[in-house]
């Protein structure tokens, strides 16, 4: 994505009844690959805007009480004053039939989805952009409990109840709650690059991601490889989030320069041919 070196614009929207882990995983995972970028910075709240600009909107600047026992916040801009967005986030939480019957969301989803170059829902924030018609005909999750929703408002859509995220080129759908840090850890390592998918995952800690760094500070591999008992089938290219598996003449093999380690290959590929030093 070329933003002509100035930071992605990262907005996220915001409403009554929105789930608290959908929104603040991704502005986590965005803040977290600038920290560190300055000398005096002490706290991940000093970090100075590089690759990324995150910043929260909702249809008004009233307050906003999210699901989190009372937790009570505001966005810093309304549907009249929101910059350009280039990285459009849309949690779920507690989706109403009256904010799925408001023409200004619906119409405010519909107009930044044209100009955003990615456009990611986390749990249930997939019904709204079902009901934008924005996922007709794709590969889409959630949350297990809007699975139904779903497909009331939009039936062509194609369910994919097992995945963690889906990436369909401009549109992300996440499933439940925590699964939006898995998928903007993947926009990190889409939009940035290598680098700055390990620094997001270094300043978390997170998951499998923080695995595979501590074996990177120690001086250790984080890749895998692919042995001569490959067949070719050609999952492990397919199903590769980071685009590290390449097809040669007589069998497939792993991009050591994209790789990370913790994709997963090694669980689908039926020969056992991918090796990992983990």
């Amino acid at each position: 994505m070329d933003n002509n070196g100035l930071p992605l614009k990262v907005g996220i929207f915001l409403f009554d009844g929105a789930e608290t882990t959908d929104f603040i995983g991704p502005y986590d995972v965005f803040s977290a690959v600038d920290f560190g970028s300055s000398k005096k910075q002490t706290t991940l709240y000093q970090t100075p805007h590089t690759l990324y600009d995150i910043f929260t909107v909702s249809e008004t600047k009233k307050d906003l009480h999210v699901m989190a026992g009372g937790l009570v916040v505001k966005a810093e801009y309304d549907f009249n004053d929101c910059p350009e967005i280039d990285i459009l986030v849309v949690p779920g939480g507690l989706i109403t039939e009256e904010l799925l019957a408001n023409p200004n969301v619906i119409g405010w989803l519909q107009d930044r989805s044209r100009n955003a170059a990615i456009i990611l829902s986390v749990c249930s924030g997939a019904v709204l952009l079902a009901k934008a018609g924005l996922l007709s005909e794709l590969s889409v999750t959630t949350h297990h409990l809007a699975f139904d929703d779903l497909l009331t408002i939009d039936p062509t859509i194609m369910l994919k109840k097992d995945e963690r995220f889906v990436d369909n080129g401009r549109i992300i759908t996440a499933a439940g709650v925590t699964a939006g840090y898995d998928a903007a850890m993947h926009i990190v390592y889409k939009t940035a690059g290598r680098d700055a998918f390990f620094k997001a995952g270094e300043i978390l800690e997170y998951g499998d991601a923080w695995k595979s760094i501590q074996r990177r500070l120690s001086g250790l591999s984080v890749h895998r490889t692919i042995n001569d008992k490959c067949i070719k089938c050609g999952k492990c290219a397919k199903i590769c989030p980071f685009g590290a598996v390449v097809e040669d003449e007589t069998q497939f093999r792993i991009q050591l320069e994209h790789c990370v380690g913790i994709g997963p290959c090694a669980k689908l590929c039926p020969v056992a041919a991918i090796e990992s030093s983990f």
